[in-house]
Formats: structure tokens, sequence, C-alpha cells
């Protein structure tokens, strides 16, 4: 199971960066693997929602959300199942007294098999490394233009 992770600042409190997480319409903008997105249940632990990418079709789960906090999802197209999760915490000012900016923590779980050796080679997928950073900059991207 290699994990791949990023951290960002975002330049917005950790509520509108939570209202962009959390809304469907904006995931096509940043969120890996999405294409578009389609019968989106509600965003809730145990939400189901189909998405596209690159023509295929996949369906996603929220895992578990901590309002503010948290945001952990599962996709899947056919065989290939990945976890992603986002942290979020307050920071900036000085000694962080203002609280007017947000981290964003992105771990992404390729969930794969395959042993030491599947490991090792997913472990380096530069494919993967390259998601992740472009996941959090289109997230910054996104959230500081609106």
């Amino acid at each position: 199971m290699p994990k791949f992770e990023r951290e960002v600042e975002i330049d917005a409190p950790v509520e509108k960066v939570w209202e962009v997480l959390i809304n469907p319409t904006h995931w096509p903008q940043w969120f890996p693997v999405i294409d578009s997105i389609n019968q989106v249940a509600s965003i809730h632990e145990g939400g189901s929602f189909e998405f596209v990418d690159e023509g295929q079709t996949g369906r996603g789960t929220i895992v578990k959300m901590v309002p503010l906090k948290h945001l952990e999802i599962l996709t899947r197209i056919g065989d290939d199942e990945d976890s992603h999760v986002f942290e979020l915490r307050q920071s900036g000012g000085f000694f962080g007294m203002s609280d007017d900016e947000c981290k964003v923590e992105y771990k992404l779980d390729t969930l794969m098999g395959g042993g030491i050796l599947g490991k090792f080679v997913a472990g380096g997928n530069p494919k993967d490394v390259l998601r992740v950073k472009n996941t959090t900059n289109k997230l910054r991207k996104l959230v500081e233009s609106l």
C-alpha cells in the first residue's frame, strides 16, 4: 500500500477550504481521477457517487468525515482502488494567533497489493507523486480564487 503525501498552505480560513472540499460540483476542478461526477446522493459518511475519469466510470464512497478537520474518500475504477485523505488545520498569523490560513495535508494510498516488490516499484511511481502535487496545487488555486 504505497502512500504519497503533501501539505499545502492555503490563504483562506478553514471554513472556506472545507466548503470547497465537500462541494462535489468543484471536484472535477481539483480532485484526482474525477473528470466529471454524477449520482451524488449527499456528502456524508457512507454517501456514494459515480464519476468518470478518462472515459471510465468509477464509484466513490465517503469513508469518514469530521467537519472542518478530516475528509476520507475511497475511489474505485475497475480493480484500481485509492484512498484519499484530507486533513485540515488552522494556521497563519504571528504564532498562529490570527488563524486566517489553512494547512491541508493530502495523503493518497494506492491500496495495491503485490508484496514487498510491488510496494517498492509503486512507492517510487512519479505519476502518483505528480498526482498528489497537482491535487494540492489545484485545490489551493481554486480556494484562493473564490
